[in-house]
């Protein structure tokens, strides 16, 4: 009877794993889940970079038509009052600008009345810029709206140099840029963190042998 008794075991059993290689599966899914929360936040990186930069075009757009607009209203009061001289005031007061390459105003018919800035063809001249810098020419026409119809006058073409007129709203767009990648590495951090929380280690439970 005594050896019997104390062939059982008097001390306290662990509980075994639910399944064989738990700790395997649990890395496994860990990983999966890092790797997954590192694509999400990889995407909408590329996706915050990409519409910044869509955005920055945009406002770049927009400033070069608002320059072009003006510089039509401006050259449409020279057109009707036939002063030559106001419209090269305009043409070197817009070329003086940084943001502007070249400006070229002319009559009804495209003969150029007014170049500053080169004295080639537009063609050539846009070929033989450096493949660096971003030229952009606009061409608008001008017209004097009176009660028998628009009549016109002639045309306005200003090249924009985009990169100069981008360059003052690059560092708010990059600050930007970097705000979003601290808080997605904030969410990325957070997500590792509740995923371990969730798929940590149970510690073995010991349970004690039954009496007997």
């Amino acid at each position: 009877m005594n050896t019997a008794h104390s062939e059982k075991p008097t001390a306290s059993r662990k509980r075994p794993w639910m399944l064989p290689g738990e700790r395997t599966y649990r890395r496994v899914i860990l990983i999966v889940a890092a790797l997954a929360l590192l694509g999400i936040i990889a995407n909408s990186w590329y996706q915050a970079n990409q519409k910044g930069e869509e955005v920055l075009v945009e406002h770049t757009e927009n400033l070069a038509q608002v320059i072009m607009a003006q510089a039509q209203n401006e050259a449409k009061i020279w057109f009707i009052e036939d002063n030559y001289n106001g419209l090269e005031n305009l043409a070197q007061h817009l070329q003086n600008q940084e943001a502007i390459l070249e400006v070229s105003i002319q009559d009804e018919l495209g003969r150029n009345l007014v170049r500053v800035g080169h004295d080639m063809p537009v063609h050539t001249y846009l070929t033989n810029l450096p493949d660096s810098i971003w030229a952009v020419p606009m061409v608008a026409p001008v017209y004097d709206r009176s009660d028998s119809g628009p009549h016109l006058l002639g045309f306005v073409r200003i090249t924009f140099d985009y990169d100069r007129i981008t360059a003052e709203s690059r560092p708010y767009h990059r600050a930007s840029l970097q705000q979003q990648a601290f808080m997605l590495l904030l969410a990325f951090l957070a997500g590792v963190l509740v995923t371990f929380s969730f798929l940590r280690r149970r510690r073995p439970i010991s349970v004690e042998a039954p009496k007997e």
